[in-house]
């Protein structure tokens, strides 16, 4: 803590995630919890509003002694481009006085194509294959690779977004049609097999994975929040009916906490992945605040490599990591404000060490 004499919480003040219960709700509904708790470990600490006209070097000169957190929804603002920003976090990197997040985190670990990097891993599944946009324009046959005739159900999803857009759950149905579902409307339809990609490109312009559908989505998704390499709480988010195939809180998903004291085999486990795929991915750290989404899977026989769910016969699949900007609390009860300041306290005790 000596390093730093203040912390410094990036926003960007036209972004549309402020919360009206902040001081002229003109913060993140966590941004005050996160600047408190930095001042409460002796440090000052504000929030700075970042513009086009900042750069690495004019805040580093400007604010000497200070270290930089980012609270900024990755995305174009009118005051400051992704790649503004991003180049910031660049340079702040650099000069050792970023505190998080780390620019290729948000790149790497923030995509679906993490999916694809770490399938070989003892949280990954078999059958994740990546699809080049530029094969998927062509549509000559890519469908068939995607979901195969005759084949089980599938998930094709984008390598961007959240809240289940562009995560489309594919069924092979009679003669040459898919009937799809949309993750993000929780919409079906049947379509034409030769349709499915010009319609999931209308939607998105990348490249983009599939992978085997997981049946126990209906049995909910368990969320590990992690600050670095410790395990705050694990989430069980448990979709609204058997038929739905994401857990959001905007599909009506419901949200129930577990201690990770209570669940070690699995915590621990959890864990000790967090520090393999710094190996896989050749990467320095983990994010300073991420969530790691995980699946069930049943299985015969479990491997020695095998995640262990907490309920028996079953082991944990990755599913998506969130690490861009994830709030510290997804709920709205009486005690998330509580549970998101003792939360900002271990992530102010974990950046600063």
């Amino acid at each position: 803590m000596a390093k730093y004499e203040q912390v410094l919480v990036l926003e960007v003040a036209s972004a549309k995630d402020k919360n009206a219960d902040t001081e002229g709700g003109k913060y993140r509904r966590d941004t005050p919890w996160l600047v408190e708790a930095f001042r409460q470990k002796g440090v000052k600490s504000e929030v700075l509003f970042i513009t086009k006209n900042d750069t690495a070097e004019s805040l580093i000169q400007k604010h000497p002694k200070t270290a930089f957190l980012g609270r900024v929804n990755p995305m174009d603002y009118e005051e400051i481009s992704l790649d503004e920003y991003l180049k910031v976090l660049h340079g702040l990197k650099k000069a050792g006085v970023l505190l998080g997040p780390d620019a290729e985190h948000m790149d790497r670990l923030g995509s679906k194509m993490i999916l694809y990097e770490l399938k070989d891993t003892s949280m990954g599944v078999d059958g994740v294959l990546l699809h080049h946009y530029e094969c998927m324009k062509k549509n000559d046959g890519e469908i068939d690779r995607i979901i195969p005739v005759n084949g089980p159900p599938r998930v094709l999803k984008m390598l961007r977004g959240s809240t289940g857009l562009g995560v489309w759950k594919l069924e092979n149905t009679e003669g040459d049609k898919i009937l799809f579902t949309d993750a993000y409307t929780q919409n079906s339809e049947v379509i034409e097999r030769k349709d499915v990609i010009p319609k999931f490109l209308a939607v998105c312009q990348e490249d983009a994975i599939s992978m085997p559908f997981l049946p126990l989505i209906k049995d909910g998704e368990f969320r590990f929040l992690m600050s670095r390499h410790a395990l705050l709480e694990i989430v069980h988010k448990k979709p609204v009916d058997a038929s739905a195939f994401t857990a959001t809180l905007r599909s009506g998903a419901v949200y129930t906490t577990y201690d990770p004291k209570v669940h070690t085999k699995m915590a621990d486990a959890v864990v000790q992945w967090s520090h393999d795929i710094k190996n896989v991915l050749k990467i320095d750290d983990v994010p300073y605040w991420w969530s790691v989404d995980c699946i069930e899977e049943e299985v015969k026989e479990m491997k020695p490599t095998d995640i262990p769910s907490c309920n028996p016969g079953r082991r944990l699949v990755l599913s998506e990591i969130n690490c861009s900007c994830l709030g510290l609390v997804a709920d709205t009860s009486a005690e998330a404000k509580a549970k998101g300041m003792k939360f900002a306290q271990m992530i102010a005790d974990i950046v600063l060490a």
